[in-house]
């Protein structure tokens, strides 16, 4: 598997920007090195992206217990009065590590700027895997109490002090103002130069320094445990598809070349609500016509009616009058209740008590077993009662529930 490392400039890139990078297939060696635009990186099976030294402050946090959902606002509230900036533009990241004390670190960034590295990755068909800083603080079982990182150019030198809180970085000329006391000459202190300020470094510390290639510093920063891209920028599967659709959606809404398709799917859109008004319309007046139906055949058929109110309910009173005027039975007389019933029960079931009322036939003392009441209940059903069986006590009832 290569892993590519590959160090970020401070400014915001571009896609002509020249990355420098390395090759590693194990994480200790260097395969291949180089400086190349984005569009013309060599392939690699993951990318790590590093973070400038100078892009990034430290802080020292004893974290809350809040829910994961939550860290970020509790963070942001936390680290209000120790920051220049705004927290809600930063970009936040908590250590992978927690100390002996239960605090823990918290490394700050530009989150525009952030933001905009892994949208421009992201677009060039190079997701990031990891984003790391080029230093970070030392973990407390390191030896000695700092080391010392010299980088940059020679005409713009730079030192990093890095102990177990922070990353330090000052102009390395002004190095002696900055830092006080003999911090930058005690014995055990580790000194490492890049080629470009390696002498530079020397003179101005008074000390011999160990030098180390800009290509061997970037390689060691992608093992660093650290992970910059945290929550709305987590580089992992789920954080990198918001990130997708977030980004589609701003092309979609803005980008001059969509013009034609927005115009398009705001016309769909006031088509496809004509057409269900329409179709609203239409039902409405079929629902209408089958009313005037209703209400034409209760007319017809009883001409004594003269107001409608309610169709259904008005010819259904209309036929229990003439039942009762030509002497027939309805379904809620007693008879054709007590023919319903003998038709379900199972035969050889005799109750032993008979009450009436309005539609309601109650039978008393009939011993029936789970499946006689069922099948008893779906006979009536068919018939168009309904049937309640509690305590040998049979409840029939033309219509609605017993």
């Amino acid at each position: 598997m290569i892993t590519m490392t590959l160090a970020l400039p401070l400014a915001r890139p571009s896609a002509g920007t020249e990355f420098s990078y390395v090759l590693s297939e194990d994480g200790q060696t260097i395969a291949a090195q180089g400086s190349s635009a984005l569009a013309v990186l060599p392939r690699a099976d993951a990318l790590v992206l590093v973070v400038p030294a100078r892009a990034l402050s430290w802080h020292a946090l004893k974290l809350p217990p809040v829910a994961a959902s939550r860290l970020r606002a509790a963070l942001e509230g936390m680290l209000e009065d120790r920051l220049l900036d705004d927290p809600a533009t930063l970009a936040l990241a908590v250590s992978p590590q927690r100390r002996p004390d239960g605090s823990t670190l918290v490394a700050a960034c530009d989150r525009s700027w952030l933001a905009g590295v892994l949208a421009l990755f992201e677009q060039g068909g190079r997701p990031a895997n990891r984003v790391v800083p080029a230093l970070s603080p030392r973990a407390d079982a390191d030896p000695g109490p700092f080391a010392l990182v010299a980088f940059g150019s020679d005409d713009e030198p730079w030192l990093a002090l890095v102990d177990t809180h922070a990353v330090l970085c000052v102009p390395l000329l002004q190095a002696r103002q900055v830092v006080p006391g003999d911090g930058l000459t005690s014995e055990g202190v580790e000194l490492l130069a890049e080629p470009a300020v390696a002498e530079k470094a020397e003179r101005v510390l008074g000390r011999t320094a160990t030098v180390r290639s800009a290509a061997q510093a970037l390689l060691a920063s992608g093992q660093s445990l650290w992970e910059l891209a945290q929550f709305d920028l987590a580089v992992s599967g789920r954080g990198r598809m918001a990130r997708r659709w977030a980004q589609a959606w701003n092309q979609l809404a803005r980008a001059p070349r969509w013009r034609a398709a927005r115009w398009g799917l705001v016309a769909a859109l006031f088509a496809n609500l004509a057409g269900l008004n329409a179709w609203a319309w239409r039902l409405d007046a079929n629902l209408a016509s089958k009313r005037t139906q209703v209400r034409q055949v209760l007319t017809h058929t009883f001409p004594n009616v003269k107001t409608v109110v309610d169709a259904p309910l008005q010819m259904e009173r209309e036929l229990a009058l003439l039942r009762l005027s030509s002497g027939a039975l309805s379904a809620r007389d007693l008879e054709a209740m007590l023919s319903a019933a003998g038709t379900a029960v199972v035969q050889g079931a005799a109750p032993a008590g008979l009450e009436f009322s309005a539609g309601q036939l109650t039978l008393g003392g009939l011993a029936l077993t789970p499946a006689n009441v069922e099948l008893a209940s779906g006979k009536l059903s068919a018939l168009g009662y309904t049937m309640r069986y509690e305590g040998e006590r049979m409840v029939v009832r033309a219509g609605g529930r017993p």
